[in-house]
């Protein structure tokens, strides 16, 4: 289905610059323009690029007014973008119905409006909210509650009393409420000590595939609303996340972590033991942060161990110049050596 400019343009409150009565058939990418689609750009420098080619609008951002292509013009061509690709790629529907070949428990509390795919697991007593689905083989242990409108991919675990809110998405492969990692050494044998919390995942929340979410120890692990978890993410025994944070693929968190709200995390960041992370906070690709520390609000961090970005940033800065440094020295040490020579020999010949 196609839309004219101007639609698109009151869709994503933007201004169009040229024919907006002209129609748009479809998304494109920057890379891969496309005749009658539209496509983004975040910088005036790519401007030139799809102009080149046969797109037929471009979201830019306000700065830019004028171009061969037709332009709509936005505070946040990313953002617009993606609104609209949600309008031309509804988000996918399922059937409402359960299937015969599904396992549910007969104290088992079913919503309206539910998918059950074949094979999956519903245990005793738990819960699922209208709207939600739960795919093909997975496995909802007992005491399980479920919000409304979430889905459940294919072969997710979501271990006895584990709580999951409205729209969440749990993709293929995650765990949810497994042991936390909790052993004492009594001196011969670690000794298990047993993990009697739960997991508690708040509305909207998006979590990657094979991402493993741990119960706590005792009490609550718990991920805040709206928060968005990328794929192989480790989050340990109460850990608590706050809401709208965004965590990339390979992050590791450790045991009673805390990180508030509106934190970013680049990929394979590694946190130890009871840090904390103020809110607003970024900690750049494969910092690594001790235990206990503890990262003030909005600063941005980085390295291993990680330190804040102006501290690094200059001890980055170091490390590249330590060839030059060391070239330096040795030149150093030669004119040092030669003036020892030279003293060394107008102490001679004064003597003589």
């Amino acid at each position: 289905m196609g839309y004219s400019i101007t639609d698109l343009a009151q869709k994503v409150g933007g201004t169009v610059v040229g024919d907006g009565k002209a129609t748009i058939e479809g998304m494109a990418s920057l890379d891969r323009p496309k005749a009658g689609c539209i496509a983004f750009i975040s910088h005036p420098r790519d401007l030139k690029t799809l102009e080149e080619t046969d797109i037929a609008c471009v979201l830019v951002p306000k700065k830019i007014a004028t171009s061969k292509k037709i332009l709509i013009q936005v505070e946040n061509p990313k953002l617009a973008f993606a609104r609209l690709l949600q309008l031309f790629h509804p988000v996918r529907t399922f059937s409402g119905k359960i299937s015969d070949q599904a396992i549910i428990s007969k104290t088992a509390v079913i919503g309206k409006n539910v998918t059950i795919e074949p094979f999956a697991y519903i245990g005793e007593r738990t819960q699922i909210g209208n709207g939600t689905v739960v795919r093909a083989n997975s496995f909802l242990d007992d005491d399980v509650v479920i919000g409304e409108n979430t889905v459940i991919h294919p072969n997710v675990s979501v271990y006895y009393g584990s709580k999951i809110g409205n729209r969440v998405a749990l993709h293929s492969g995650v765990v949810v409420g497994a042991d936390g990692f909790g052993f004492v050494f009594d001196g011969q044998e670690l000794v298990k000590l047993p993990q009697v919390g739960i997991v508690i995942i708040h509305d909207d929340v998006e979590i990657g595939s094979c991402t493993t979410i741990d119960r706590a120890a005792i009490g609550e692990t718990v991920i805040g609303q709206g928060t968005k978890i990328d794929n192989q993410v480790q989050i340990a025994h109460n850990v608590q996340i706050g809401a709208h944070c965004a965590i990339s693929a390979q992050c590791g968190i450790s045991g009673s972590t805390k990180i508030g709200n509106y934190v970013t995390m680049g990929g394979s960041v590694g946190i130890a033991d009871h840090v904390e992370v103020g809110d607003g906070a970024m900690l750049g690709a494969n910092a690594g942060i001790p235990p206990g520390k503890k990262i003030p609000p909005k600063q941005v961090w980085f390295g291993q161990p990680a330190r804040p970005y102006d501290e690094m940033r200059k001890q980055f800065g170091a490390q590249l110049r330590a060839h030059e440094n060391q070239e330096d020295l040795r030149e150093l040490k030669k004119k040092v050596a030669a003036l020892e020579r030279e003293l060394e020999t107008l102490k001679s010949s004064s003597k003589s």
